[in-house]
């Protein structure tokens, strides 16, 4: 086993998307990586990297966030909740995975990580007598998605009497409010910013607006997800789509379409045009898009929710995993995430 950990500016990009690692995810590509290094890092993302240089079988990329915990945090998988996870060849590879990051001596956070793979096994495992690794499940499953096929050209197919009525009144109540259209853009450079505006725009005018968390709201998080949508664009692999009533953007969807499936990255709808439910009337039409293109999944990524459910009943499940050895950084580390989590339920209780 060949084991390192390199910054990200020494491995071509090339190389890196070549690893024949699964899961293949967007969250797993080159563009992904370099557009966090860019915004989001504090310093340098560096990677835990199993065989040679030149051809990894495995990578796991760190960076300590320029918003949250002085640690090392698997690439954006606290500070913008994406669905990241380590990615390996084969199960062997994981296991050495596991074991090279177990001899780092570093106090790690890896988010939501799923848990149907043996990763999380393999790292409990590798730590025994060098740390501890702190895991709780969540009551909610991440990445839901629809496995493709023809069927779901017409998605309302897939449905109960009952929700297919109900598609069909929103739509009569959209159509009733103006002229109904839908676009799915492969955005060119010209048109790029003023598309990536709007739909950040939409996004804050739902209730991540009121709750503080919409893109726009944070100059960081904007710089990411803007510095993804240009590598994305150059790539051909970015779709921004949109449902508009009288030409006004009433949803949007910030997408990327690879590994022959279409990727949801972010979601939003103006609450102005709630009653006629666009950002589902926009859902429908985007799977049956990705359905007439032959695609095999549409992949929702993210966290399990209400909505989700609506259309898709896979989830993987998740937990969420922190690792800490046995020195005085992971003793350091603990005893600040202790601290942490008890102000976090002492708050809870007096709001009540």
């Amino acid at each position: 086993m060949i084991a390192a950990t390199i910054p990200l500016s020494e491995i071509d990009r090339e190389v890196w998307d070549a690893i024949p690692a699964r899961p293949r995810t967007p969250m797993r590509q080159y563009i992904w990586a370099a557009a966090y290094q860019e915004t989001l890092a504090n310093g340098e993302v560096r990677t835990f990297v199993i065989g040679p240089q030149s051809k990894p079988l495995a990578v796991a990329p760190f960076a300590q966030p320029a918003n949250g915990p002085r640690r090392q945090v698997l690439l954006g998988a606290e500070d913008i909740w994406e669905s990241v996870e380590v990615a390996a060849q084969d199960e062997q590879t994981l296991r050495d995975l596991a074991e090279t990051i177990a001899i780092s001596g570093l106090p790690l956070r890896f988010g939501h990580h799923p848990i149907d793979t043996p990763f999380h096994e393999y790292l409990v495992q590798a730590y025994r007598g060098k740390g501890w690794v702190v895991m709780a499940r969540q009551p909610m499953g991440a990445m839901p998605k629809i496995d493709l096929d023809h069927s779901w050209t017409e998605p309302e197919n897939h449905f109960s009497n009952r929700r297919r009525s109900d598609f069909r009144r929103m739509a009569r109540k959209a159509q009733a409010s103006g002229d109904v259209t839908f676009e799915i853009v492969e955005p060119s450079p010209e048109e790029l910013e003023a598309l990536m505006d709007e739909a950040f725009d939409i996004e804050a005018r739902s209730w991540k607006g009121r709750s503080g968390t919409a893109i726009k709201q944070d100059q960081r998080t904007e710089a990411f997800y803007r510095a993804y949508a240009r590598s994305a664009m150059e790539a051909g692999i970015l779709r921004l789509c949109f449902m508009r009533i009288d030409g006004v953007a009433a949803a949007m969807q910030f997408a990327v379409e690879c590994e022959n499936r279409f990727w949801l990255i972010k979601v939003g709808y103006d609450e102005a045009y709630k009653h006629v439910s666009p950002g589902n009337l926009l859902m429908r039409e985007t799977i049956k898009y990705a359905a007439e293109s032959g695609l095999e999944g549409y992949e929702f990524l993210g966290k399990e929710a209400e909505w989700t459910k609506l259309w898709a009943s896979h989830a993987r499940p998740i937990a969420t995993i922190r690792t800490y050895p046995y020195n005085l950084q992971g003793v350091s580390a603990f005893l600040s995430d202790a601290i942490g989590l008890a102000a976090k339920r002492i708050a809870a209780r007096l709001r009540k």
